[in-house]
């Protein structure tokens, strides 16, 4: 059965990060769960967008990162807001991003 289609959508800002490098990619999700999926399916094929992170993903292996939710968020129309808000959170902290 399709776990991800049962209970609630958790909606925010994801993060897949790379525990060798420790290095970050943000982007904005309407339900991580399918997120998760997606964006592993895309690593997994070698499509991601992210040309830097696909390259590590492709050398380092799926064992290295981690896609998780790192700031949720209620209202669909401040994905955006918060996305600029965590990105700077992070990099405030010193955690390196993939450059798009």
């Amino acid at each position: 059965m399709n776990d991800y289609l049962i209970g609630k959508k958790e909606m925010g800002i994801f993060r897949i990060y790379n525990l060798k490098t420790d290095k970050s990619y943000f982007g904005i999700t309407k339900d991580i769960i399918k997120t998760r999926a997606e964006q592993r399916f895309m690593l997994d094929l070698g499509a991601h967008p992210n040309h830097e992170l696909q390259k590590d993903y492709t050398t380092t292996g799926l064992e290295l990162f981690v896609i998780d939710l790192v700031s949720k968020c209620e209202k669909e129309d401040m994905l955006n807001a918060l996305l600029e808000e965590t990105i700077k959170a992070f990099t405030d902290k010193g955690i390196t991003l993939y450059q798009a």
